[in-house]
C-alpha cells in the first residue's frame, strides 16, 4: 500500500515537471519564429531591390517585432 502511494506521488511530480518543461519549450519557440519572419523579410527585400541598406533592415525589424516603432534604439518608449 505504501509503495503504491509512493508510485502515485512520483507520477504526479513527474507530470508536473514535464508540464512545466513543455510550457518552457513553447515559450522559446515563439521568438524563434519571429527571427525566421525577420530573416525572410530581409531576404525578400534584398532579392526584390538587389541591394540592402540599414533602412531596409530597420523596416523589417519594425514590421516583424511589433512595438518597435514606439521605442527608441535602446528599447525605451518614445514620449
Amino acid at each position: 500500500m505504501i509503495m503504491n502511494q509512493n508510485l502515485k506521488n512520483v507520477l504526479k511530480v513527474s507530470c508536473i515537471v514535464f508540464s512545466i518543461l513543455i510550457l518552457a519549450q513553447l515559450m522559446v519557440i515563439e521568438p524563434a519564429n519571429a527571427l525566421t519572419r525577420y530573416f525572410n523579410c530581409v531576404t525578400r527585400t534584398a532579392n526584390n531591390n538587389g541591394t540592402f541598406s540599414l533602412e531596409n533592415a530597420e523596416a523589417c525589424y519594425d514590421k516583424v517585432f511589433k512595438g518597435a516603432l514606439d521605442n527608441d534604439e535602446f528599447g525605451k518608449p518614445l514620449s
